[in-house]
């Protein structure tokens, strides 16, 4: 049986600025970014996730983050995909 894979943060075999190289890379359905999502997210078209929501101002600041606002104390957010990866 084929399980529906979540990777954490870089999906094993990607590239950390231009994602999903080669036919030997991962295809997630899921993908839970920590603390802010990587550059190799931006094509991903599975469930993604952000996890991480305490991070200092002066980080936010320095990288210049854009962070979505997490709903009242959620440790989580639901940034893109299909909502049938991760039933709620």
């Amino acid at each position: 049986a084929n399980a529906p894979v979540a990777s954490i943060d870089i999906p094993s075999g990607w590239d950390v600025d231009e994602g999903r190289r080669g036919d030997a890379c991962l295809t997630p359905a899921m993908l839970i970014s920590l603390t802010s999502p990587k550059r190799c997210a931006r094509g991903f078209e599975g469930a993604h996730y952000l996890g991480g929501r305490f991070v200092p101002p002066q980080i936010v600041e320095k990288f210049s983050l854009r962070l979505p606002p997490y709903p009242g104390t959620a440790q989580h957010v639901r940034l893109s995909g299909p909502r049938a990866c991760h039933p709620e």
